[in-house]
C-alpha cells in the first residue's frame, strides 16, 4: 500500500512540475517585456521605473522558487499555493 501511495505522490508532483514549468515560461516572457519597457523608459528618462524594478525583483524570487521545486531542491510549492515572494533587498 505504501508503494502505491508513493507512486501517487510522484504523479501528483509531476503534475505540479508541469504547471510550474508553464508558470516559469510565462514569467520569463514577462521578464523580457519588463526589460524592453525599462529600456524604452530609460531612453526617454534618466532612471528606470521603481515599481517595475521591485516587481522584477519579486519575479526573480518567484523564478528561483520554481527552479528549486523543479530540481527537487525544495518540496515547497510556489505562488499561488504560497504568498507572492518579496524582492531581495
Amino acid at each position: 500500500m505504501e508503494q502505491k501511495e508513493q507512486r501517487e505522490h510522484h504523479l501528483i508532483r509531476l503534475l505540479y512540475m508541469v504547471l510550474f514549468w508553464i508558470f516559469l515560461r510565462v514569467s520569463l516572457f514577462v521578464t523580457g517585456l519588463i526589460a524592453i519597457i525599462q529600456w524604452v523608459i530609460l531612453w526617454f528618462q534618466d532612471e528606470p521605473i521603481e515599481s517595475l524594478l521591485n516587481f522584477a525583483g519579486s519575479l526573480k524570487q518567484f523564478q528561483a522558487q520554481i527552479l528549486a521545486y523543479l530540481t527537487f531542491k525544495s518540496e515547497e510549492k510556489v505562488f499561488p499555493f504560497t504568498d507572492w515572494p518579496e524582492p531581495e533587498e
